[in-house]
């Protein structure tokens, strides 16, 4: 379009001149057209408005209501993508981001989203090629690179994962959630040192990241190491004191160091946290043996048995139990 006052070439949808400033005249047809555009211009952003408030529904019927004024409207299927998402509703979710793909097929944003939708449906190929297209067109992303080693941990590509934290870490050395997926990575591949390193690292930098010592404590215990087993275990529980499974594994190195009494405390405390776990109620009993309670060790042991008739170390240390008491002695 022309401006006839200055015959600068313009914007077609322009209703203003920027060099001279006259108000372009608009044909009855482009004012219905521009009144649609601002009618989308306002329900897409009360869209955003709703979306932040956390009322999703609300959200989308706004940018539905927007797509019927102007379809393909900016970034809006996009956002309808992610309320989705966030609602659990990932198909629904990846509808939209592929219709957001087909109006902006470069866009990082869209290729992110798709592949986490992809991911978090288990298609771990098409996740795999989306964050590869982000990483295609914005190279120094750390967290492109992270999200590419969760998928080779996925796929046991462990070599690859490492690979792809490594390069997380030179972009973003403070990335604490690398950190964190690169020490569970070398304890997957038995690098014990490694693993421990960079574990550490991350509680240096996050003291409150829970998973963080907890696998702390696994690595300790595979290396022999129960004094600081006991110690991580202890730190992941004052920052979660409902970890059940922090709980079971800290009595686990409690009673390879024959702190039995210690031991069935913290054996106690998962089943009080999951009253059908067999598994605990077999290391309680164990424990109670050993304090001599036998009484209380044929109970938990029958409990474990009958919660899962396939606990064979419960049905063969009930069997000693009953030995013990028969022969009066305390041997064990």
């Amino acid at each position: 379009m022309i401006c006839p006052e200055c015959n600068l070439i313009i914007p077609e949808d322009s209703r203003y001149c920027k060099e001279c400033g006259n108000k372009m005249e608009v044909s009855g047809e482009e004012q219905e057209t521009l009144s649609n555009q601002e009618k989308a211009e306002r329900l897409y952003r009360e869209g955003i408005s709703l979306y932040h408030q956390g009322l999703f529904d609300d959200a989308l019927k706004r940018w539905e209501e927007t797509l019927e004024q102007v379809p393909d409207f900016q970034m809006t299927s996009y956002y309808m993508g992610i309320a989705y998402y966030d609602k659990g509703m990932l198909a629904a979710g990846l509808e939209c981001f592929k219709k957001a793909e087909a109006v902006n097929p470069v866009s990082p944003a869209i290729h992110y989203r798709l592949g986490m939708a992809y991911y978090a449906m288990g298609l771990l190929p098409e996740s795999e090629f989306h964050f590869k297209k982000v990483r295609s067109i914005i190279p120094n992303t750390a967290q492109i690179h992270y999200r590419l080693a969760l998928l080779h941990q996925k796929n046991a590509n462990l070599d690859e994962a490492v690979d792809e934290l490594n390069q997380a870490l030179e972009i973003s050395p403070s990335f604490a959630r690398a950190l964190y997926v690169l020490g569970t990575v070398y304890y997957q591949k038995g690098m014990l040192k490694e693993a421990a390193d960079a574990l550490r690292k991350v509680v240096d930098i996050s003291p409150g990241y829970v998973m963080a010592y907890y696998w702390l404590g696994q690595v300790y215990f595979h290396k022999g190491n129960m004094k600081d087993t006991v110690e991580a275990y202890n730190k992941a529980l004052s920052l979660s004191p409902k970890f059940a499974d922090a709980y079971y594994h800290l009595g686990v190195a409690q009673a390879r160091k024959g702190e039995h009494e210690d031991a069935a405390s913290s054996f106690n405390k998962v089943t009080e946290l999951d009253p059908h776990d067999s598994s605990a109620l077999y290391h309680l009993g164990n424990s109670y043996i050993h304090l001599g309670m036998l009484n209380k060790a044929e109970e938990v042991l029958s409990e474990a048995i009958k919660l899962n008739p396939e606990n064979t170390q419960a049905f063969f240390l009930l069997e000693k139990v009953g030995e013990i008491k028969r022969s009066g002695a305390m041997e064990y």
